[in-house]
């Protein structure tokens, strides 16, 4: 096989197709008293490598060749079939329309314990494709909703590569990575009740932090917090509230603290609150509280004044 173009190759045995595989520089070793292989093929695309292929029970590894210059991601489809990974630390189990993700540079074991349809998707590492790879391997159910159509797309595409042209499957290719890359941060873990409340907690703590900042965003804030935007925009709306109303929320509960407790100007409060129109600021304050900035200082005031009065004025205060 050569870098350049779409080359597919055919195996009829599992040492010819491990020996396909190690010609692009992936070591895989597949172990049974018999032979397994009944389906393989390899599909190289550039930089890109899929493999389809039917194989009954049997165990081995599979690892990038250390020795490798790009750094890979490797993406494992089960139509049908149950597998277990372990890559020393975690043992991960595919079944029935799941997809796996792994990193290349740890070497994987596995054991297969039944007869198991899959296909490998091998992508190098860059930018946006190592995103979505977590801390260790991730397992997705693929049975139902956005990941059942991934996972029946990829298997459409192994299809029909050997009938499209190589401008026609590297176009397909690229989305398909492309609307992975789109969809996987709305998956688990990220959906998870307990990492909503996390990511809300470290959100909002963040923007309590840069209230003065009056261009602060959505996407500075998903940033700091690892997500995306998306997945951010759910999280506010779980617990019914959407980014921007709750961030006017914190400046205008800043402002009225700030006028409780100091004798700022109205101006200094409302840029040290992230507004840069002072006008607009008392427009905003006043829809919250029916009151204007000023007139709201003169009523606490006014309470504060009273309650010191009353405090002192207590008969049991005053009894000796």
């Amino acid at each position: 096989m050569t870098e350049e173009g779409i080359h597919c190759s055919q195996f009829s045995k599992s040492q010819d197709y491990s020996y396909g595989l190690s010609q692009l520089n992936f070591q895989y070793t597949i172990n049974s008293p018999k032979e397994t292989l009944s389906v393989s093929r390899i599909y190289q695309l550039d930089h890109f490598v899929l493999t389809h292929s039917i194989v009954d029970r049997s165990q081995g590894i599979f690892t990038r060749c250390s020795e490798a210059q790009k750094d890979y991601l490797g993406f494992r489809f089960i139509k049908k079939g149950y597998e277990r990974h372990s890559d020393g630390e975690k043992t991960s189990i595919l079944k029935d329309y799941t997809i796996g993700i792994f990193d290349l540079r740890a070497t994987s074991r596995y054991q297969r314990e039944k007869l198991t349809e899959g296909i490998n998707l091998f992508i190098p590492k860059d930018c946006q494709t190592e995103k979505l790879f977590a801390p260790s391997s991730r397992i997705i159910d693929a049975e139902r909703g956005m990941g059942r159509v991934l996972l029946d797309m990829v298997f459409q595409l192994a299809e029909q590569f050997t009938f499209c042209s190589e401008e026609e499957n590297y176009l397909l290719l690229k989305h398909f990575i492309q609307l992975f890359c789109d969809w996987l941060p709305e998956t688990v873990p990220f959906l998870e009740r307990k990492n909503y409340n996390q990511l809300l907690v470290s959100a909002t703590d963040f923007m309590r932090r840069n209230l003065q900042e009056a261009g602060l965003t959505i996407e500075q804030t998903a940033a700091y917090c690892q997500t995306s935007i998306r997945t951010l925009q759910k999280v506010f709306q779980t617990a019914d509230l959407s980014f921007s109303h709750y961030l006017n929320d914190l400046r205008l509960t800043n402002a009225a603290i700030l006028l409780y407790q100091t004798s700022l100007p109205i101006t200094t409060i409302a840029f040290q609150s992230g507004y840069n129109n002072s006008a607009y600021f008392s427009k905003r304050f006043k829809q919250k509280y029916h009151l204007s900035p000023m007139a709201y200082r003169k009523k606490t005031q006014l309470m504060l004044e009273r309650d010191a009065t009353e405090a002192y004025d207590c008969p049991l205060l005053t009894k000796i």
